[in-house]
């Protein structure tokens, strides 16, 4: 099972605005986003921008719509948002992350791999970056390339348990079983309750044809609480 690190989604802070209806205009928002109201959320951040149009806070929220725009499925109207925040702030990482994602959604490989690049050109250190660009590679078929990144993060990060996991994914893609598993036995060892890679050593199994022990991992993560609604395809053969 792949894990996928949040996406980087980062409600606006009100910093030193002054103006009051802007700070309630602030908080409406962030309490309309929290309950999932992503409409009002998106209205309310519309007037935000309108009124302080001169705020430094400015590029941020028009990322922080483009990622509400996404939750309400406008893809077209969240690269708008994320491109203005670009073009006012080109050098915050999570705002070229954030339309990366997008671009990879939208199959503009290209032109997401580009923002992949200068997000880790500003942040070499970031690992979690790395690993979202090795994971869209992977989604693109780019199955060596993304193996080749998790070798290199898992060289610098010896100790997380879910670079380890994600590389066991992109194994099991390439049929590396032992590897795969070895990877995910490495996980375990750092974190004996990660469910999530208890999931991907029972996928493992499934693909090695052993159900029964596919099965019996499944059972297992979702014993210690794991959300079996999220599993259901994979727990087909174990009814």
């Amino acid at each position: 099972m792949k894990f996928i690190l949040p996406l980087f989604i980062s409600l606006v802070c009100l910093g030193s605005i002054q103006a009051q209806s802007v700070k309630e205009l602030q908080k409406k928002s962030n309490d309309c986003y929290r309950s999932g109201d992503y409409k009002c959320a998106e209205k309310t951040l519309k007037k935000i921008i309108k009124k302080d149009k001169k705020s430094p806070s400015l590029a941020r929220y028009y990322s922080d719509l483009g990622t509400i725009q996404r939750r309400l499925g406008k893809k077209d109207d969240a690269l708008k948002s994320y491109n203005k925040a670009i073009e006012i702030n080109s050098t915050t990482v999570v705002f070229l992350t954030n339309r990366a994602t997008l671009y990879m959604q939208l199959g503009e490989f290209e032109k997401g791999d580009k923002d992949f690049d200068a997000a880790i050109a500003l942040e070499p250190e970031n690992f979690a970056i790395r690993s979202d660009y090795a994971l869209f590679k992977k989604r693109q078929g780019r199955i060596k390339e993304a193996l080749e990144d998790y070798n290199d993060i898992i060289k610098a990060n010896p100790d997380e348990p879910i670079f380890y996991n994600n590389r066991a994914d992109t194994k099991l893609r390439l049929e590396d079983y032992e590897g795969a598993l070895s990877d995910l036995d490495k996980a375990l060892e750092l974190n004996p309750d990660y469910h999530v890679a208890i999931i991907t050593k029972g996928e493992v199994y499934l693909a090695m044809k052993d159900q029964k022990k596919a099965c019996q991992l499944f059972n297992q993560a979702i014993a210690a609480g794991f959300d079996a609604k999220q599993i259901e395809s994979l727990l087909a053969p174990c009814k």
